[in-house]
């Protein structure tokens, strides 16, 4: 995910793209669609930024842990390698940001990749965090990761200690993710080689995370360094420079699934408002199949509001990268705004029983089973599965045909239409000259008695003559109808 901080220059680069008003049109070329649909059908992701920094001690197993037991889908985090080539997760550089780390320890050590993991291991890196809203005196989880101070129940000292790249894949195995490889102005070549080195390592000894990690980077050279160093995956994000040319009509290599802009860029100095990024990213992210997963610019100061999560959703974000996933899964919750698969996220989603979909404006009735009747959840057993006639009848019961004519009969089967499919009347005529079809077929809904009629037509022949006894019979059941033949008159001769 991109430092909030480099959002300014971020901005400066876009404004002369993002003011073209080709911006909103689909690319005049052929679709770049991703590499995996493991993204596609998947609906709104509620995604923690660092696990929920403003609710918990971010990039902490211990956040990690809490936002998911409370209704994350996803979960962000950011990566550095450490001296002795392990993946880390925190997201500055310097650990004495969050950490009890001094001046005099380590001779004088401080940055993430002048560490050891042993040694980075030995610090607390909830020492210095407080919640956003209404924060404590003291930071409420300092000295646990030492043993200074117990921890919460269910949890350990280590929850509370910097995190590897691995044991975050061992502890959620099937969890999607997003993984930010950090990259500063000072990144040489080696260190970038470096980087990339260990995060394929992570992958190849932690098999079936091609698809499901998606990793991005502020940097094109990060990217490009690791899409050669793991051909196997693919799952990325865009970098900082993709995205622009993106936006212009280019293409992004490598090829991502999802684009991870801001909510807002300020594209001309204030007072000027700034502008919303969904609605610009969109049409071309539609074109080419793209997810779109936004985190905050900290622009909005309805930020972390449901009026905020409300914009978002209706400009077409795909996901929210939230610092307060408590917040975000509140809303989503009472909004009906399902789980990614299409299953409630909550209780509260919960249809009433005999309903399916998403509380509480999307409960539908659950369709009766084959052989039962009523409306769910009332549904009772169809009693005997075939098909029962009740009655054939046909109309007019007595008529009149003239020889050589053709008359219309209506055939009237009312029946309890089972299991094994419509019932069919077999047609007979008592006089060979009057002439009928064989066979009626009268379709019907399984599960219902109704009276279904067919239209037949009879014809006499000019020989006709007499009576003509009309029988039409479906299962056992009789309709009769009696008709008599006139003649046809013979021209006198002159």
């Amino acid at each position: 995910m991109l430092n909030r901080l480099s959002i300014a220059t971020f901005c400066v680069l876009l404004v002369g793209l993002f003011a073209v008003s080709t911006a909103t049109a689909a690319p005049n070329r052929p679709k770049d669609p991703p590499p995996t649909d493991y993204w596609q059908d998947k609906g709104f992701i509620l995604m923690a930024h660092q696990g929920g920094e403003d609710v918990f001690p971010p990039n902490t197993m211990f956040a990690y842990k809490k936002a998911m037991a409370l209704g994350a889908d996803m979960l962000d985090m950011d990566a550095w390698v450490t001296r002795d080539d392990h993946l880390v997760l925190t997201h500055n550089l310097d650990a004495r940001s969050y950490t009890n780390l001094t001046d005099g320890m380590f001779e004088g050590r401080h940055d993430i990749t002048d560490l050891d993991l042993a040694e980075l291991k030995t610090l607390d890196f909830a020492y210095k965090w407080k919640p956003k809203a209404n924060p404590p005196a003291d930071p409420p989880f300092r000295g646990i990761a030492t043993g200074d101070v117990p921890p919460p129940t269910g949890f350990t000292a280590d929850d509370f200690k910097i995190p590897t790249f691995d044991e975050v894949l061992d502890e959620f195995p099937n969890t999607p993710i997003n993984i930010e490889l950090k990259e500063v102005d000072n990144l040489t070549p080696a260190d970038i080689a470096k980087t990339t080195a260990a995060m394929a390592n992570v992958l190849a000894t932690h098999p079936g995370h091609n698809e499901d990690v998606i990793i991005n980077s502020f940097g094109q050279e990060m990217l490009d360094a690791m899409a050669l160093a793991r051909p196997a995956h693919k799952s990325y994000g865009g970098s900082q420079d993709a995205t622009i040319g993106y936006v212009a009509g280019g293409t992004i290599s490598p090829t991502p699934v999802a684009l991870e802009p801001p909510d807002l860029f300020q594209l001309a100095p204030a007072p000027a408002p700034p502008t919303r990024t969904v609605p610009i990213l969109k049409p071309t992210a539609d074109y080419d199949g793209y997810k779109i997963f936004v985190w905050g610019s900290d622009k909005d100061p309805a930020q972390e509001t449901p009026a905020f999560y409300k914009k978002l959703i209706d400009e077409g974000a795909d996901s929210y990268n939230t610092p307060n996933p408590i917040a975000l899964a509140a809303y989503l919750c009472t909004a009906g705004v399902a789980s990614p698969d299409g299953s409630p996220r909550c209780p509260e989603q919960q249809c009433p029983e005999g309903q399916e979909g998403i509380a509480p404006n999307d409960c539908k009735p659950i369709p009766c089973p084959a052989g039962t009747v009523g409306v769910s959840p009332n549904c009772e057993p169809h009693g005997d599965p075939a098909t029962v006639v009740k009655s054939v009848k046909i109309t007019p019961a007595k008529k009149t045909i003239k020889a050589g004519k053709k008359i219309k009969l209506t055939v009237k089967v009312t029946a309890l239409f089972g299991l094994n499919g419509s019932p069919i009347a077999k047609l007979k005529s008592s006089n060979r000259q009057v002439r009928l079809p064989k066979t009626l077929r009268f379709p019907g809904v399984v599960g219902t008695t109704s009276t279904v009629k067919k239209t037949i037509t009879v014809r006499a022949t000019r020989k006709a003559k007499g009576r003509a006894k009309i029988t039409a019979t479906a299962e056992g059941k009789n309709g009769i109808a009696n008709l008599k033949v006139k003649n046809a008159k013979k021209k006198r001769k002159r």
